[in-house]
């Protein structure tokens, strides 16, 4: 785990996990509501983003999150193929086979990362990345910290991309949504990457050092042999210091996500579900994060 530092007063970091086509949507409704209401995202100190996330963290950071809820129900041409359905059972057995006699956290992911890159098929990593350079507000990194999450699938080391990596901000999103048996890793200075969900669904402890935590989570995470999980990380910043508050998508946003997370046929339910649960919180985020906020309870 991100050791956790002791949180620098008056800061804040905003965590976005991931959840696919379908979580892109939520969040940026989720947002979308929460700005309506006074609440000032880009203001955090740092962005966070994993997979999907990564994709919202860019627009948070290019002040265009109304921009992105409204692609969500009049979509923009895009590459974007859309993969087959995910057959859970038989990703659920291909993840068992992989993670058998794992040693660690970062050996489990190493291991779930050699697994990933037999997968060959599907658009190649150069045409994701051009996808992600159409889809984003912006190719260049923004200049307010984006942090964005993706694993070595060689050696299962963790990494957080930033603008001081020099790596071209499509190319680190599609490295952080290259979910593991659904497409092939994407390189990063020769080296096979994938998804940062392959860590922990939102990785929020990469927010340690942060006063207030808002993390927005697709959904809940359970006990984890690849990192430390959403409650774990938690209990961690709130340990350290930190206050934290936590968004995951209620049930609605769930059905809404459907059977296939990947679908663009769930962007603007999915959208529809995050504005009316952001709606729903709004008062209580605009608490949490005000400017003059002397101090919250963790």
């Amino acid at each position: 785990m991100t050791d956790v530092a002791t949180p620098v007063p008056g800061t804040r970091a905003l965590v976005l996990g991931g959840g696919g086509v379908a979580g892109i949507a939520w969040e940026v409704g989720v947002l979308s509501a929460l700005q309506d209401a006074g609440v000032d995202l880009d203001a955090a100190d740092l962005v966070v983003g994993t997979s999907a996330g990564s994709v919202v963290g860019a627009f948070v950071r290019n002040g265009a999150v109304q921009q992105a809820y409204d692609q969500q129900h009049t979509p923009a041409p895009t590459t974007y193929v859309e993969p087959p359905a995910i057959d859970t059972d038989a990703v659920q057995q291909r993840i068992g086979a992989a993670l058998e006699g794992a040693t660690g956290e970062q050996d489990a992911r190493a291991r779930l990362g050699l697994a990933a890159q037999q997968v060959t098929d599907g658009q190649t990593d150069d045409e994701r990345v051009a996808t992600f350079a159409e889809t984003l507000p912006s190719t260049e990194w923004p200049v307010k910290p984006l942090a964005i999450t993706a694993v070595d699938a060689t050696d299962g080391t963790f990494r957080l991309l930033t603008a001081a990596d020099g790596v071209p901000l499509p190319r680190a999103v599609a490295a952080s949504c290259s979910v593991p048996f659904v497409w092939s890793p994407v390189g990063i200075e020769g080296r096979p990457y994938v998804d940062g969900g392959v860590r922990s669904g939102t990785n929020a402890d990469a927010a340690a050092g942060h006063e207030r935590v808002l993390v927005i989570a697709c959904g809940p995470e359970g006990p984890s042999p690849v990192g430390p999980w959403l409650d774990v990380a938690v209990e961690s910043l709130r340990a350290g210091g930190s206050s934290v508050e936590v968004v995951v998508a209620d049930s609605t946003a769930q059905e809404a996500f459907g059977t296939n997370s990947l679908s663009l046929a769930t962007q603007a339910p999915s959208a529809e579900a995050g504005r009316t649960q952001g709606t729903a919180v709004a008062e209580q985020i605009a608490a949490f994060w005000a400017d003059d906020l002397v101090s919250v309870d963790a």
